[in-house]
């Protein structure tokens, strides 16, 4: 790979998914990243990197024996892996909040590491600490029920357990992480439509009434069963935090991707109905749009397919800013490797993903 480093402008679009990309891919190649236009940790992103950006790179930096030049408030960083033939296995611990106050999602270290650590040939173990369920990053639940098992479907060998959770403003939670050498990563064809055979719905509350999860899941239910969508539903009542989240997810049959997840955060003052409603017409949606998968997931998965052997093509529902965000830091690292195509502005984005094979 280049010693130079590439450069990745607007790198904070989409809740920094650019930067979460390159990171990635750089700690796993050992290609050096300049960063540009990064953005903080808040549900309402401005520029410079919060605390939570800062602890990704720290990750990064740990896993490849790498370093970095930036700092909090600043919108560029520029990442230097540390030359060594492959990430580095070990137990890892990573707090976001260690620099100063945060509520930054977990999930974004687990999405740069995820490659890196499966890629390190032995085993590896991480703990994380911060918010679990709040925004500005997957929330536990998509990790458990939809991006970790479809890792695991494309060969990685890991596994994710939330210890407790962490909700907006204090977000002290925690989640574990367990890395093992898998077999290489494979191509994925999802060009859809998506097929469900299996919808659940998810929900957790953690130190409200139980009455307002019990009308989050039954409006769930009830809403999906309008549009001819029979659901398994379960209920988890934690502590750590007050909060409640729901998370609709559906497995796909045949050929297509693995599993899709809608997720939402109640909102203080808010409905629980209003929750339950957002999310189960978000997988309806898709579910009409005929394509493979939705644009969200397919951004968090493009690293991984980067990384895989054979051509990957698939078909999402828009082209969000976090999709755009990554195909450019991938193709800045990986030059050609990802191919975005809309005919019409109203029609599905067609991805093309050539795998290198680096793992």
């Amino acid at each position: 790979m280049a010693i130079d480093p590439v450069y990745i402008p607007n790198a904070g679009a989409g809740h920094n998914a650019g930067y979460k990309a390159g990171l990635a891919l750089a700690a796993l190649t050992g290609q050096a990243v300049h960063f540009g236009g990064l953005v903080d940790d808040n549900p309402r992103p401005r520029p410079g990197l919060g605390p939570g950006g800062i602890t990704m790179a720290a990750a990064a930096g740990a896993v490849s024996g790498g370093r970095f030049q930036g700092g909090l408030g600043k919108t560029e960083l520029l990442f230097t892996p540390g030359g060594l033939p492959r990430p580095l296995a070990g137990d890892y611990q990573f707090d976001v909040a260690r620099q100063q106050k945060s509520a930054a999602s977990v999930a974004n270290i687990l999405e740069i590491l995820a490659l890196p650590l499966a890629a390190a040939g032995a085993e590896s173990s991480l703990m994380l600490m911060g918010g679990t369920h709040v925004l500005g990053g997957l929330i536990s639940d998509e990790l458990a029920h939809v991006l970790v098992p479809n890792w695991r479907g494309l060969g990685m060998n890991l596994s994710y357990t939330e210890v407790s959770p962490g909700f907006f403003p204090s977000a002290k939670g925690e989640a574990a992480a367990s890395f093992g050498p898998g077999r290489q990563l494979a191509a994925l064809q999802a060009e859809g439509p998506f097929a469900p055979r299996q919808v659940g719905v998810e929900v957790l509350t953690s130190g409200l009434p139980l009455h307002l999860a019990e009308q989050a899941l039954d409006g769930a239910l009830g809403r999906l069963e309008v549009h001819g969508i029979t659901a398994a539903g379960r209920m988890r009542k934690a502590r750590g935090g007050t909060g409640l989240a729901l998370l609709i997810w559906a497995e796909g049959q045949g050929g297509d991707v693995f599993r899709v997840g809608f997720a939402e955060l109640g909102q203080r003052g808010g409905r629980p109905g209003s929750v339950a409603t957002t999310a189960a017409e978000a997988l309806v949606s898709f579910l009409q749009s005929r394509c493979g998968m939705p644009s969200q997931l397919a951004a968090a998965l493009l690293p991984a397919l980067a990384a895989a052997a054979g051509v990957s093509r698939l078909t999402v529902d828009r082209p969000s800013h976090a999709l755009v965000a990554a195909a450019r830091a991938i193709n800045a690292c990986l030059p050609g490797c990802v191919r975005l195509e809309q005919r019409r502005p109203d029609s599905p984005v067609e991805v093309r993903v050539t795998g290198m094979g680096l793992m």
